[in-house]
C-alpha cells in the first residue's frame, strides 16, 4: 500500500509499521495539505478525550485495527475499512480496542491541530 501525492509516493505499510511500534499513546503524521484540506494518519494506542472542532469537518478511515467511535452521543465499533463523517460541531472521540488503530484522517480546511475543544460527558 502507498499513498501518492503532489510530493512523491511513500510506502505507507512501512510507515504504519514503524510509527505503530513506538506510539505510546497518540501520533499523528502529516501526510499532505492544501490550503482545504489535511490529510493525516493518527496513530492510536489508548483513546482520544471527548471533544469537538468548531471550523473543521472530519472524514477518517480505519486503516489498521478496531475501536469504537462515539459520536454526538451514540456509539459504533469500528474494524478495518469503516469510514467515519465527523461535522463540525459535533462531540467525538475515538477508543482503541487492539493492539493500535491507524486512522487516515481528512480534515477541510486545512488543520493546524489547535481546533481540537475538549468536553467532559
Amino acid at each position: 500500500m502507498k499513498v501518492f501525492n503532489i510530493e512523491g509516493v511513500r510506502d505507507l505499510e512501512e510507515l504504519i509499521e514503524d510509527v505503530s511500534q513506538r506510539v505510546k499513546e497518540i501520533e499523528v503524521v502529516k501526510l499532505g495539505e492544501t490550503e482545504n484540506l489535511t490529510q493525516l494518519l493518527v496513530f492510536i494506542r489508548t483513546a482520544e478525550v471527548p471533544h469537538y472542532h468548531a471550523e473543521h469537518d472530519l472524514t477518517f478511515i480505519l486503516l489498521k485495527g478496531h475501536g469504537e467511535l462515539y459520536l454526538d452521543g451514540k456509539r459504533e465499533k469500528l474494524s478495518e475499512g469503516d469510514v467515519a463523517f465527523i461535522p463540525k460541531g459535533k462531540v467525538h472521540f475515538y477508543t482503541n480496542t487492539s493492539v493500535v488503530s491507524v486512522l487516515l484522517a481528512n480534515f477541510s480546511p486545512r488543520y493546524d491541530g489547535k481546533d481540537s475543544i475538549k468536553v467532559k460527558l
